[in-house]
């Protein structure tokens, strides 16, 4: 059984997942102040799952990226999940306003 805390929205932006040495583009597609769920563009691989990935989130109304560290929960097909294991409250609270306004746009918010 599986507990979700909080609202999390539908959304579309820009992710780079830091895989080690590489550099995966992504696009963020569900996100909440806890965890974000991406799609990768392609199958999700056993070497996706590393303990630790470094992500840099995007959003559109922000000038600077927001970087978490966080652990892989789960993946399907191209998408994969994530929990932040390491993010600044400031950015945190900027997750939750990036949440509040896909609300306000009528965006699926859960």
């Amino acid at each position: 059984m599986q507990h979700r805390t909080g609202m999390r929205a539908r959304t579309d932006f820009h992710v780079v997942a830091h895989d080690g040495g590489l550099a995966c583009r992504c696009r963020g597609i569900e996100l909440s102040t806890s965890g974000i769920v991406i799609d990768r563009g392609r199958r999700v691989r056993g070497s996706d799952d590393r303990l630790l990935v470094d992500l840099e989130l995007r959003l559109p109304e922000r000038i600077r990226a927001i970087r978490a560290k966080a652990r892989a929960v789960w993946s399907m097909g191209t998408r994969q999940a994530f929990r932040f294991v390491t993010i600044s409250d400031a950015d945190r609270l900027s997750l939750a306003e990036h949440v509040d306004l896909q609300s306000l746009r009528g965006i699926d918010v859960c």
